[in-house]
């Protein structure tokens, strides 16, 4: 009974959480479904009641006007409701496509906002696939839910209906009805429990399904699955995730058609108890021939258009809102970036300080990084170096607020950058990551990501600078060759004039991101790695040069960004090991020492 109670709690609170939203987005569409409920319940009557007059009308007086009146109301009766009935399923549609949009950027918003950290989380992914499988393949969203409304309604109107022209004839075949829907409504529940059950399960299956089936098949991995016939690895993968699912669906199929045979047994002594009472009472003269067609449609309408309907879409309705309700759980997990409240203009900034800062992954047992203590002053240049795993990225995701530190704190003018708005706080950064992601976008969007966020108050960024950026970001030549120049868009999945950048010309889009946000804080993490020694230091040095004014950080396991800086960190066993300048740390003769001597050939070589 207590789970009872919860499902129907669930659905009342399920069913008013989308409805609210859904009047919001479109006002209208909660008068659209009153006025298909009230159609779909008064429907039914016109083939109901009708008839009985024509067939008496036949057996008895044989007026033709009369019958040509009766024929023609139903004709024209039906007609209209068709046709009003499709015309409110077009505007119904079309309210519902747009809500249904609302939902998916409702549910995409919450995934770019919440915490970083919280995306690699496996419950906060399983939380994410459920509620994206609960809102589509097994729900049908907002158009589901509404088919279930307006079937229980409607039905209900309709029961209320049959059971006053029933209960004149015989309540006897009201109880024979209701007996056989009481079985289907059990076999019934079954069946829905069958289906829950496939789709707690699903969502970890569903992940490599995805994977597979969209991912995979794009064109970022074209080459290694040519080159390295990677075709078989992926088809065996996927053959096995098709088992997986086909095997779940088929033991759901099973149950679903066992529980399905007493519900059709229940129905079928239903009504051939039905015909056999009427018949009877027609032929003792206790009734009509129009009385028992009427009655026959009555029972039918009363068993399969109330009470059955009433039932099913009952449980598919608590079916429904509980795979719906998956989306309300991921809406409103508690993962959302806290903010503080201070305030802070580019042009205050002054230093940043890691004041004993310690730091390991979530559910993660050793420290990535350990006791940070590190001051960046205003225009500064700092280089941080180390081996790979060093925690040199970490590093950056902390600074940038992607990850909280486990202990100490992060500073920026002696305050915790969790005392700052979380946007006024990034206003001051300018990163490119190893990583960094072009947008499928135009090249100006690509570069101007943010731009109302990053704009100085007051200030207009005119085309004019974005041609000062091409040109000291070193793309200007080739921006001149492209067809629609900045609108070009970076993908050719959209448009066939699109372009798919070279992996140097994305870089220096990425570049040309961080020079147009012109924040004072400005950061490159390993952008270059793909390129030897010599390259990078040729695109670190250009772009030292460009950044004048501002505070830099440079982060590599090489060391082509060193020579040019203030200071060099070196990072090793989960802490910093040496700091100094590059002829301070050369003459300590320490780790730097030796990763430059190991490195030293290159630039040696190339003079």
């Amino acid at each position: 009974m207590r789970q009872s109670k919860t499902k129907l709690a669930k659905c009342i609170t399920t069913s008013a959480y989308f409805y609210g939203m859904a009047g919001k987005e479109r006002r209208s569409y909660l008068l659209l479904i009153f006025l298909l409920v009230v159609m779909t319940a008064v429907a039914p009557f016109i083939n109901i009641l009708i008839p009985k007059y024509i067939i008496e009308e036949i057996m008895g007086n044989q007026n033709i006007r009369n019958i040509v009146i009766y024929v023609l109301f139903i004709v024209v009766g039906n007609y209209c409701i068709a046709v009003l009935h499709k015309i409110f399923q077009e505007e119904r549609s079309k309210k519902e496509d747009w809500i249904s949009r609302m939902f998916d950027l409702k549910m995409s918003e919450k995934s770019m906002k919440m915490k970083y950290e919280d995306m690699e989380m496996e419950s906060v992914l399983d939380a994410e696939q459920k509620a994206e499988i609960g809102m589509s393949w097994y729900s049908g969203g907002i158009r589901g839910l509404s088919d279930c409304i307006i079937g229980i309604c409607s039905a209900i109107v309709t029961f209320l209906g049959v059971v006053w022209v029933v209960s004149r004839i015989s309540l006897w075949l009201l109880l024979a009805a209701l007996l056989a829907v009481v079985v289907e409504a059990f076999c019934t529940s079954k069946i829905n429990q069958a289906s829950q059950e496939v789709f707690e399960k699903t969502p970890a299956i569903n992940k490599f399904y995805s994977y597979i089936y969209t991912r995979i098949t794009n064109r970022e991995y074209a080459k290694e699955l040519r080159l390295y016939d990677g075709t078989q690895l992926v088809e065996k993968k996927a053959i096995h995730n098709a088992k997986e699912l086909n095997k779940m669906d088929n033991e759901c199929a099973l149950k679903q058609f066992a529980w399905g045979i007493p519900g059709v047994f229940a129905s079928t002594i239903s009504y051939s108890f039905s015909y056999c009472y009427l018949g009877a009472m027609v032929l003792q003269k206790q009734l009509t021939i129009g009385e028992f067609v009427m009655c026959i449609t009555a029972i039918e309408t009363f068993t399969n258009g109330c009470l059955l309907s009433i039932i099913n879409h009952s449980q598919q309705l608590m079916l429904k809102c509980n795979f719906m309700h998956a989306f309300i759980e991921y809406m409103s997990l508690d993962n959302d970036k806290k903010e503080g409240t201070q305030t802070i203009k580019r042009e205050d900034f002054e230093e940043i300080r890691f004041n004993k800062v310690s730091f390991k992954y979530p559910g993660a047992d050793k420290y990535t990084l350990k006791d940070i203590d590190l001051t960046i002053h205003k225009e500064e240049r700092i280089s941080i170096v180390g081996l790979n795993g060093a925690g040199k990225s970490t590093l950056v995701k902390l600074l940038c607020g992607l990850y909280d530190v486990t202990e100490g704190e992060i500073q920026v003018n002696g305050k915790s950058i969790r005392e700052y708005q979380y946007e006024e706080y990034v206003r001051l950064l300018s990163v490119v990551f190893q990583d960094f992601k072009l947008f499928g976008y135009s090249l100006d969007e690509n570069i101007q990501v943010g731009e109302a966020e990053n704009h100085l108050e007051g200030e207009e960024k005119t085309e004019g600078h974005l041609q000062d950026i091409y040109d000291m970001s070193g793309i200007s030549q080739w921006v001149s060759t492209l067809k629609n120049k900045g609108n070009t868009l970076m993908s050719k999945a959209f448009d066939e004039e699109g372009v798919e950048p070279s992996g140097g010309q994305a870089q220096k889009i990425a570049i040309a991101r961080a020079l147009y946000c012109d924040a004072p804080l400005v950061i490159l993490d390993e952008p270059t790695a793909a390129l030897d020694p010599v390259a990078e230091f040729e695109i670190y040095n250009h772009f030292n040069q460009l950044i004048q004014n501002k505070t830099a950080i440079y982060i590599s396991h090489r060391l082509s960004s060193c020579k040019f800086c203030d200071k060099i960190i070196v990072l090793g066993e989960n802490t910093i090991l040496e700091t100094g300048t590059h002829e301070e740390l050369l003459a300590l003769n320490g780790i730097y020492a030796e990763m430059f001597q190991t490195q030293a050939g290159w630039y040696v070589e190339k003079g």
